[in-house]
């Protein structure tokens, strides 16, 4: 009865390119509501974020999922389109990210992670900039940015 219960963790863990039995065992040593999120652990927090939702977890695990997305396709891919259409779709404002931006930038710097921070090719301005330009020119151009759909 144990392992058919622990099956469906092992086979998603193992679709997802990790050791089955080392995830389960993980899974099983976690506390209450502990789990295993293949899309979380292979950093795709927008699709994180979407199944969350579809699975009607707590606002504040959906929150925290969607931020990361957000960081993610801000200062690791530099999207601002993509940024534009994640903030619309999670009812954040212009404001709202701009104040979430800043404050992970601070954090991350204080850290010593600043690898997200550091100057990247933009493709739009045909410029290396940091992630602060970057955000200026995002937030400078926000009105201007098309809506993808």
């Amino acid at each position: 009865m144990r392992r058919s219960l622990e099956e469906p963790v092992r086979q998603i863990a193992n679709n997802a390119g990790y050791e089955g039995s080392v995830v389960v065992e993980r899974v099983k040593d976690g506390k209450d509501g502990f789990g295993f999120n293949a899309e979380t652990e292979r950093g795709h927090f927008a699709r994180a974020a979407l199944l969350a939702e579809a699975r009607g977890l707590s606002e504040k695990t959906l929150r925290e999922l969607r931020l990361n997305a957000l960081w993610q396709i801000s200062a690791q891919y530099r999207n601002a389109p993509g940024t534009k259409k994640l903030a619309q779709q999670y009812g954040l404002s212009k404001k709202d990210l701009e104040d979430f931006f800043n404050k992970r930038a601070t954090e991350n710097r204080n850290q010593g992670d600043d690898r997200d921070l550091e100057p990247c090719y933009d493709q739009r301005t045909g410029k290396y900039l940091s992630f602060e330009e970057w955000l200026n020119y995002l937030l400078r151009h926000w009105e201007k940015l098309p809506v993808l759909e």
